[in-house]
């Protein structure tokens, strides 16, 4: 497995190839290589008036998804959906975060994350039984966008692979008996996380990331995080307009008895100074067997500043995203 920063598709991670060892360096077995994968993607569409959210979950342990809307002018959740994978469900991991399907069937409820090489784009349908319909989708190939693509190593012997893209412009649809949440028309910007490989089985980590448009008009994206790819370097980055400022290691503090108090994101170099806001979150919690998770994704507006490479300052004012502290053993 080739480790750093990869400035193109890397094209499909072939986990079964990789000579998975034990700590102490024996080789493990090949069905090894099964049960210790691992992936999940994140992929979500924010402005001032909603927030989307989808994850979907892939080990051999653990099989899920969730998906929400949050009205911000409602100050309510208008759509919140939990699955787990039972027998006779369908699950299908995306091996190629740039050109794939990412299939979970949950019954009668079908969430997909489609990845389209020759127009680098990303999109993600939902229909689910009580009729409602998402179709999000963005476009990588505008203006040159910079996607981050990063491999390091995990503990003794693993790797994780991260790819991350954030501030694009966010087309489509979502519909239910909530109603009607145009996209386009509502000036959602969109973000999407892939990450997959051989992590740790206990996972501990803390994410903030958001996408939107200053009031000049520029695009703004960003997506940093700490405990999950921190071995000689960081997936924290920023974009301007697609091009990507990478950070260094950033600081994510927040009082964790009251995670809806504000939130403080800086990062060492002083790229990034931001306070978060929250206005709501999603929470799951529970332990099940050898599966555990301390999951909590909060959603709101960042304020604070940016800076590029040449010092130039970005204002960020009520930019809508999330944050998040997440704990899970699979």
């Amino acid at each position: 497995m080739k480790k750093g920063l990869f400035g193109s598709p890397i094209g499909p991670i072939r986990y079964r190839d990789y000579r998975l060892k034990s700590p102490l360096g024996a080789l493990l077995p090949e069905e090894r290589r099964e049960s210790d994968f691992k992936g999940f993607q994140f992929l979500g569409a924010v402005s001032a008036w909603f927030v989307l959210g989808c994850a979907v979950t892939y080990s051999a342990a653990l099989k899920s998804a969730f998906l929400y809307i949050f009205d911000f002018s409602e100050n309510r959740f208008v759509l919140e959906r939990r699955f787990g994978a039972r027998q006779g469900d369908e699950c299908h991991f995306a091996l190629d975060p740039d050109d794939g399907e990412s299939l979970f069937r949950f019954g009668e409820n079908r969430i997909v994350m489609r990845a389209e090489k020759e127009a680098l784009s990303k999109k993600l349908d939902v229909r689910l039984d009580d009729g409602t319909a998402i179709s999000l989708s963005f476009s990588e190939s505008r203006a040159g966008f910079e996607t981050l693509r990063l491999c390091t190593q995990t503990g003794a012997a693993g790797w994780t692979y991260a790819q991350k893209v954030a501030g694009v412009i966010g087309e489509g649809e979502a519909s239910g008996p909530f109603g009607q949440y145009d996209f386009a028309a509502l000036g959602a910007c969109a973000h999407h996380d892939y990450t997959a490989g051989f992590l740790r089985p206990e996972t501990y980590w803390n994410w903030a990331c958001f996408s939107g448009r200053a009031a000049d008009g520029t695009v703004l994206g960003l997506n940093v995080s700490n405990g999950v790819n921190e071995t000689g370097q960081t997936e924290n980055c920023f974009w301007v307009n697609g091009a990507m400022v990478k950070c260094d290691h950033v600081m994510i503090d927040f009082d964790d008895e009251n995670l809806d108090a504000p939130w403080r994101i800086y990062s060492q170099d002083g790229k990034a100074d931001l306070t978060f806001t929250p206005a709501g979150g999603y929470h799951a919690t529970g332990e099940n067997g050898k599966i555990a998770s301390n999951f909590h994704q909060m959603f709101g507006f960042f304020n604070g500043e940016l800076k590029d490479e040449g010092g130039k300052a970005y204002k960020i004012e009520a930019m809508p995203g999330f944050t998040e502290t997440q704990y899970l053993r699979w």
